[in-house]
């Protein structure tokens, strides 16, 4: 179970001198079952995760309509750093699209980590990339039309697309199941002309 995680915080931390043995009796690894929530808009989100095995979803709720702003496979972080922080309800919620497996990082292993040598770096890194993740995904949503963002999913994110519904998919371009369809169609279209 660890190795992901020495693995997650090489690639963001390579220098990073944190002895892991003091953290991870600390930290549970929860599974997540297809459909199930990790947490819900409105509940208080105690822990960053890490995605061990699966892949989850992060999306919020507008005039009744699901928006996914983030999918979580495998060695992506997740969850609701300000709700953690600030004792607040999370302000989206957190569902499993398939079976899923996660790392919880609670409040008592956040506080020993940050007790350590390198500990504030390694969660001011992990807190970066939450906020890098939406700023992306904010930015994408102004500046990219729909095709744009799905060309841009293709590319980034290939091995993505075969894991999750299209109806999800089509909720974090911004757009209608049934425009996604047309939208592949265009393309397909182009790309055979």
């Amino acid at each position: 179970m660890y190795e992901l995680l020495h693995s997650f915080i090489q690639q963001l931390f390579p220098q990073c001198q944190i002895d892991l043995t003091l953290v991870e009796p600390l930290l549970e690894s929860r599974k997540v079952h297809q459909g199930e929530f990790l947490f819900r808009e409105g509940d208080i989100c105690d822990f960053v995760g890490l995605t061990l095995k699966g892949c989850l979803r992060t999306f919020f709720l507008k005039d009744g309509k699901e928006l996914t702003l983030f999918f979580h496979p495998e060695q992506h972080t997740l969850g609701d750093y300000e709700s953690l922080r600030r004792r607040r309800p999370a302000c989206f919620s957190c569902q499993a699209i398939a079976d899923s497996e996660v790392l919880i990082v609670n409040t008592q292993a956040i506080k020993v980590l940050e007790t350590l040598p390198d500990g504030q770096k390694l969660l001011r890194l992990v807190v970066e990339d939450l906020a890098f993740q939406l700023r992306d995904c904010l930015l994408s949503l102004y500046r990219d039309s729909p095709e744009q963002r799905y060309v841009n999913f293709l590319k980034t994110e290939p091995k993505l697309l075969q894991r999750i519904p299209q109806y999800y998919l089509a909720s974090h371009l911004g757009i209608e199941p049934e425009s996604l369809s047309r939208l592949k169609r265009r393309l397909y279209h182009k790309e055979i002309s």
